[in-house]
């Protein structure tokens, strides 16, 4: 208790240095801490599985290399198919497909939907909390639906029993929710309907097996024993390979393909980006709480000096330090949850990094700054002043003594770490702006997408021939409406069905001239290279003659090059396997495709990423099930939008009604890099508000210690303007020596990040220049008062109170 009290009374008695120092910390380990929940829930997705360690999806291998989620479906009865999952190995599997972009009809009102269709074991391998009833799917009319998304259609009301009518026209019943679950989920759903609806069902979409191993079984091993060869109908007798790839871990697994379900995926590099800004503020608030209890601990320099005359222990003076750290750390922690808590839903919103609250974490984290860190900073004042002399002490109480230099090392790191956030922070702003602002190659303004008529979720049967009729009536029906009326509205430049041209990914294989590339592939006609203004560079665009089922092409200028194609009209690409099919067509060749024209590169996706080596393909263009697309007329966005909606209601039936715009779809592919540089920007403004702290407690003792000093050199003549270069000039050193260290690690930094990027702001003196104008500013602002105050003291009175 002893030790208690007297820690209060220390810290009472130097209320402006602890005050300093607790709310230095707070803000510094505030944002730290923000940062650490979210990365800690970014490598936990799925851990609210219990059997995570033994659960497993199935992928299939394709001869070019490329890894993708498959299911163990035998459509076609092929006799070289061999079931990859009837191995002892194997204690349970689950066999679901994912539709993200589905509907449903509820009380004839039409919601867009992410449907799960699955049987019964898969709430059995993932353990998604049950709110209320069912447990798994156990009848063909059996529905479970998200609480969250039972609230977005029922509102308040109790969904269980109520009844909704899927895509494929099949009558559910609700009869269980889930809750989201502890941890971040990879895979997403708002509805789960079965898999088998009590008849015959066969899914347009591939689908997905989640497995269980038993107990001790070899991933390596068994994916070996399954990993033979097939060659199979449905992927055209090109050789393929099974294999289990884990679940923990496939949210950052940048290789499998997660084409089959609606999988969540994340980026590791930008958790971190996260983890290194994370502790360089981290760092800047340590040093910054160590360097300023320096100071309280120099001004009790006499009290430590009569301790160790009267024979107190090195432990009992560590102790001592030890608690007063305790005490400042517990305080900023009350702050530090109450930033915390305040700002959840700005740093949710804003900086688009919602966190799971995990009270075991949370409650770890506090737990480890209460007695871990107190242990951290409590050692380098422990040995500064426990290992000198007690006459030393002694003599040091009106002295800054040699803490001087230990003073400003620490503000130097403080300062190299806060210089390297502000300059990098700026290069961030500058490379955002110079993707955000660079020219496409294509036109995005004003084309509005929007989906209307939905591709069938199943592969239906039908009673005869008058039942399959009379459904192609009703679907051409509605193609003829929409066709008639966007034809005839004068709010639409042109319009047409596709989708926009933006993360286009080389995925096929392509032979020409001896060299072997991969290439991203297109299917659209004229009306859509005018609707984004694709512009012709050599040969020929699409004409009368040309048809869906040939074998011509145009490529961009990417490809050219790639393959060294010098003359189109004598160049081939052979691809590795067919791209299409069509009725009459002889599927068992491939011919080489023949070039006939050049377009000009546009922008195919992320700019770091370069420009996609790319194939375009003739197709009409007029698959309704494909979203819609149309350029409207300048200035009638807003009637364009209410007249899409009219059509939508009347076509599809009332419901909601969901489009986009392209130009807005360009801006999403720049959501890592707009959050990277907001948090880089508010970090460096904190770090520097820390540091700013920092520099305003040293300097409070360093320059008062200086008044005997001042009021001498203005006795004997020394101007305002010379007293006050004196009481700066060491912080200017320190300064510009910080500055001068953190040039080379803020290039390194910046060109090791930006290194395999295609387009990159330019590394210039200004964001360096600006960097340190803007830090000299804040600091000198931040010295200015005490600076003047010095300045103007009476000489004499300082000498009388000496």
């Amino acid at each position: 208790m002893k030790n208690q009290l007297s820690a209060i009374r220390t810290l009472s008695r130097f209320r402006i240095y602890t005050m300093i120092n607790i709310i230095g910390l707070a803000v510094s380990v505030a944002a730290t801490l923000i940062i650490v929940r979210y990365i800690h829930q970014e490598i936990t997705v799925d851990h609210f599985c219990k059997d995570l360690d033994r659960l497993y999806l199935l992928t299939i291998q394709r001869s070019n290399g490329s890894i993708s989620i498959t299911d163990n479906t035998d459509r076609n009865n092929d006799p070289n198919f061999i079931d990859p999952l009837k191995n002892p190995e194997v204690e349970a599997y689950s066999y679901s497909v994912s539709f993200d972009d589905d509907y449903i009809v509820v009380d004839n009102h039409r919601y867009q939907a992410n449907v799960l269709v699955t049987d019964s074991l898969l709430l059995q391998l993932m353990d998604y909390p049950i709110v209320s009833g069912i447990k798994t799917i156990q009848k063909p009319d059996d529905a479970i639906i998200t609480r969250k998304y039972a609230w977005h259609i029922f509102g308040d009301e109790d969904p269980i029993g109520k009844q909704l009518t899927s895509s494929s026209g099949s009558v559910l019943t609700i009869r269980g929710i889930v809750d989201e679950p502890s941890t971040k989920a990879s895979l997403q759903f708002d509805l789960i309907a079965p898999v088998n609806q009590g008849k015959y069902t066969d899914w347009s979409r591939m689908g997905f097996c989640m497995v269980r191993l038993t107990n001790g079984t070899d991933l390596k091993k068994y994916n070996e024993k399954i990993s033979k060869p097939q060659s199979l109908i449905c992927y055209s007798h090109s050789p393929i390979q099974y294999g289990l790839t884990p679940l923990k871990g496939l949210y950052f697994n940048k290789i499998v393909e997660p084409s089959a379900a609606s999988f969540l995926r994340g980026n590791i590099n930008h958790v971190t980006i996260l983890t290194v800004v994370a502790c360089m503020l981290l760092l800047v608030g340590v040093f910054n709480f160590i360097n300023i209890y320096t100071v309280i601990v120099l001004k009790r320099a006499r009290e430590f000096g009569v301790k160790k005359v009267y024979g107190a222990s090195g432990f009992q003076i560590f102790i001592q330090i030890y608690v007063e750290n305790i005490y400042m750390v517990a305080a900023a922690l009350l702050i530090i949850w109450m930033l915390i808590e305040t700002s959840a839903g700005i740093f949710a919103s804003v900086y688009a990094i919602p966190v799971k609250p995990d009270i075991v974490f949370d409650l770890s984290l506090s737990l480890i700054l209460l007695f871990v860190l107190p242990l951290v900073t409590s050692v380098f004042p422990f040995l500064r002043y426990n290992y000198s002399s007690p006459i030393t002490s002694l003599r040091s109480v009106n002295a800054g003594g040699n803490s001087i230099v230990s003073r400003a090392v620490f503000l130097f790191i403080q300062y190299v770490i806060t210089f390297s956030l502000i300059v990098v922070a700026l290069f961030f702003v500058r490379q955002l702006y110079t993707m955000l602002n660079a020219d496409l190659g294509y036109q995005a303004k004003n084309i509005i997408s929007c989906q209307f008529l939905s591709f069938e979720t199943q592969n239906r049967r039908y009673a005869n021939d008058e039942e399959w009729q009379k459904e192609r009536d009703l679907e051409r029906h509605k193609v003829q409406v929409i066709k008639q009326k966007m034809d005839a509205c004068p709010l639409f430049i042109s319009w047409g069905y596709g989708e926009a041209p933006i993360n286009l990914e080389p995925y096929v294989n392509v032979e020409s001239n001896g060299e072997k590339h991969k290439m991203a592939i297109m299917y659209v006609n004229n009306n859509y290279m005018n609707m984004f203004g694709l512009k012709l560079k050599e040969g020929r665009t699409w004409n009368d003659k040309d048809q869906f089922a040939q074998y011509k092409m145009m490529i961009n200028e990417t490809a050219r090059k790639l393959f060294r194609i010098k003359d189109i009209n004598e160049a081939s690409l052979q691809t590795e396997s067919r791209l299409w099919w069509s009725v009459g067509t002889d599927e068992s060749k491939n011919p080489a495709y023949q070039v006939v024209g050049v377009i000009e590169d546009f922008r195919t996706g992320h700019l770091s990423m370069g420009d996609a080596s790319l194939a375009i393909l003739y197709d009409e263009g007029e698959n309704p099930t494909e979203p819609l697309m149309a350029k409207i007329a300048e200035g009638k966005r807003k009637e364009a939008i209410q007249f899409l909606k009219e059509l939508h209601n009347e076509v599809m039936g009332e419901g909601e009604f969901n489009y986009s715009f392209v130009e807005d779809e360009v801006e999403k592919l720049y959501d890592d890099d707009k959050r990277t540089t907001h948090i880089y920007v508010t970090f460096a403004g904190l770090a520097i508000c820390v540091s700013c702290l920092g520099l305003f407690g040293l300097s409070l003792y360093d320059i008062r210690q200086r008044y005997r000093e001042i009021a001498l050199r203005k006795v004997n003549g020394a101007t305002g303007k010379q007293i006050a270069l004196l009481l700066v000039r060491k912080y200017l050193y320190i300064l510009g020596a910080a500055f001068a260290v953190a040039i080379p690690l803020v290039y390194y930094i910046i060109n090791d990040y930006t290194k395999d990027f295609a387009v990159k702001a330019p590394i210039g003196a200004g964001i360096f220049v600006t960097g340190f104008i803007l830090t000299l500013l804040i600091s000198l602002g931040t010295l200015l008062w005490q600076v003047r105050k010095a300045v103007r003291i009476n000489p004499a009175l300082i000498m009388k109170n000496e």
